[in-house]
């Protein structure tokens, strides 16, 4: 090789890529947008070197639940700035626009982006522009919009999303009516319909029965009502195996309210791990509670889980659901990487119910690549406060997002 082959050379950072399992202490070199080789030792130089010596390198992460529609929002983060801080590359936005404000979601926000957006239209027309209780009025529910604009949006638009909770949905027919809406729209589309949980108008047994194979659940270890472990004896949903076994898939949406420890030991505990683990970042928990993504993995790692597969279900688990070809570190892939470091000392966790706990380390994203080029969180985004309301879902109290910055 000559010294000039790679644009990017990572050295002697420890890999875990969840298409080649296991650890090994390697170099990654990166030449025109694309993983070139990963080797034990790349020779020659390039033309930026990156050492990452007692560090790990992954794939860049892949967030299967953000809201990241930054000023038409109340949600909304700016997915350049969390992405570039916190070694994501690829997001999931869950719903913020519905078929109403997506052209706008997507001209200003997705085409722009650095980072890789994907999107579920929000069966609500209007999507989550104010967090009001989306659907409280049912005329707000919009399947032949929804189907539309996933057609008009083939590649960006990969699913449906309900928030299936009363104060979103209210209760008895209304609230069935909302999750026949979602389902008949995904159907029609042709694609696979996210259910957001906890709190739940029915039980979740009677949730998991009308899904069909490739829908998700989310908020999946919420320790409130209707979710995936009984909010009072932490027993699993008496269906949640049979339905994993056709097909459906279970996220984590970790979230301002949607992650308890308790349900978390417990879920783990039965042999039920999530198919993907994700923040549900946005507005209301990016400078608390969540943080960024790898404090959601830091968490699972703490609940006893190998970081090794924390990593898949981050990356690989995720992508391949979305249909990409990211999540692995494999030459000719596209060269989306993380470099993660371990910072030790005590740090204090705390789930979505305010309970806490000190452990004695966690992962801090060191270096963001996407498609071969590094992502500067001092550079992007627009850094300016948008002061609209923002309205917790369990509450109903209206909070501003500068208010929320003191919290």
């Amino acid at each position: 090789m000559q010294p000039t082959d790679f644009d990017l050379l990572i050295r002697g950072g420890t890999v875990l890529d969840p298409a080649s399992p296991g650890r090994r202490v390697a170099d990654v070199g990166i030449r025109a947008g694309r993983i070139a080789a990963v080797a034990s030792s790349l020779p020659g130089a390039a033309a930026q070197i990156i050492d990452a010596t007692g560090k790990f390198v992954t794939p860049g992460l892949v967030d299967f639940h953000v809201h990241v529609y930054w000023g038409g929002t109340v949600f909304g983060v700016e997915a350049d700035k969390a992405g570039a801080a916190s070694g994501t590359t690829t997001f999931l936005d869950t719903g913020s626009a519905g078929a109403t404000n997506f052209p706008a979601f997507r001209r200003y926000v997705i085409d722009p982006a650095r980072t890789r957006i994907r999107a579920l239209v929000h069966i609500c027309t209007s999507g989550l522009v104010t967090g009001l209780g989306e659907l409280r009025d049912p005329r707000y529910l919009d399947v032949a919009g929804a189907v539309d604009t996933v057609a008009e949006n083939p590649g960006v638009v990969v699913g449906v999303k309900i928030r299936y909770t009363d104060i979103v949905v209210g209760a008895g027919a209304q609230a069935k009516a909302a999750l026949a809406a979602a389902l008949e729209a995904a159907a029609e589309a042709g694609v696979w319909l996210m259910v957001h949980v906890g709190r739940t108008p029915e039980p979740l047994d009677a949730v998991l029965e009308k899904l069909r194979p490739g829908d998700v659940i989310t908020h999946s270890y919420s320790a409130r009502s209707g979710a995936l472990m009984h909010h009072q004896t932490r027993a699993l949903a008496s269906r949640a195996r049979e339905a994993r076994a056709r097909g459906i898939l279970f996220d984590i949406g970790h979230g301002q309210g949607s992650f308890g420890w308790d349900a978390a030991r417990a879920a783990l505990d039965a042999g039920f791990p999530p198919d993907t683990i994700s923040t549900d970042l946005h507005r209301g928990n990016i400078d608390g509670t969540v943080f960024d993504f790898p404090t959601t993995m830091t968490k699972f790692w703490y609940l006893g889980m190998d970081l090794e597969d924390i990593v898949r279900r981050c990356t690989l688990a995720p992508a391949r659901k979305l249909g990409l070809e990211v999540g692995r570190l494999t030459p000719g892939a596209e060269a989306d990487v993380a470099v993660l470091e371990v910072v030790e000392g005590p740090v204090t966790l705390t789930d979505a119910e305010k309970v806490s706990v000190t452990w004695d380390r966690r992962l801090r994203a060191a270096v963001t690549i996407r498609a071969g080029r590094i992502l500067d969180p001092t550079t992007l985004g627009a850094q300016t406060p948008v002061p609209v309301p923002l309205v917790s879902i369990f509450t109903g109290e209206v909070r501003t997002r500068r208010r929320l910055a003191s919290m």
